[in-house]
C-alpha cells in the first residue's frame, strides 16, 4: 500500500509533466515535495503538520494551474510553500544551507565593530585599526561557530 506522500507526490508529477525546469526551481517545487514528506513524518504528533497535510491534499490536484497563471491558486501555493518552511524550520528543526553561518557571521560582525569602537576608545591614535581587527575577528569568529552548527545539521539530516 502506498503512502499519503507517495500518492500527493505522484500526482504533482503527473500534473507538472511538461512545466520548465525554470519554472520548477522558481516555484521551490523540489523544497515542496521534501516538506511533503516531512510532514507525513510529523502529522501524527504536531496538530499543524496535520493541518498542512489537507492543505497540501487541496492543492496538489491545481498545482499545474498554480504555475501556469497567476492569481490564486498561485498565491496559495506560494504561502502553503513558506508556511511549511517556516515550520519545519521553528517546531522540527529543519534549516536552510548555511543559516548557521550566515546568522552567526552577522552576529560577529556586529559584536566585532563594537568592540572595535571600545578599542578606539581605549587606543584614540589607532582608531581605523582597531576598527578593521574587531571587524575581522569578529566575522571569523563567526564563520567558525556558524560553520560547526552548520556541519552538525548536516550530520543530523535536518537540512530544508
Amino acid at each position: 500500500m502506498e503512502s499519503w506522500s507517495d500518492q500527493v507526490k505522484q500526482v504533482i508529477k503527473t500534473n507538472l509533466g511538461g512545466i520548465k525546469e525554470r519554472d520548477l526551481r522558481f516555484f521551490r517545487i523540489d523544497e515542496f515535495i521534501r516538506n511533503i514528506e516531512r510532514t507525513e513524518k510529523f502529522y501524527e504528533t504536531c496538530p499543524e503538520c496535520f493541518k498542512h497535510k489537507n492543505d497540501i491534499s487541496a492543492i496538489a490536484g491545481n498545482i499545474r494551474e498554480a504555475i501556469k497563471a497567476p492569481g490564486e491558486k498561485r498565491r496559495e501555493l506560494d504561502r502553503l510553500t513558506g508556511k511549511i518552511s517556516r515550520h519545519m524550520t521553528t517546531a522540527h528543526k529543519f534549516y536552510t544551507p548555511y543559516h548557521f553561518t550566515y546568522l552567526y557571521s552577522f552576529f560577529g560582525m556586529v559584536t566585532g565593530l563594537l568592540l572595535g569602537f571600545f578599542g578606539t576608545k581605549v587606543y584614540p591614535s589607532e582608531d581605523w585599526i582597531a576598527l578593521v581587527i574587531g571587524f575581522i575577528a569578529g566575522l571569523l569568529t563567526g564563520q567558525f561557530i556558524g560553520a560547526k552548527k552548520d556541519r552538525a545539521v548536516r550530520k543530523n539530516k535536518q537540512l530544508m
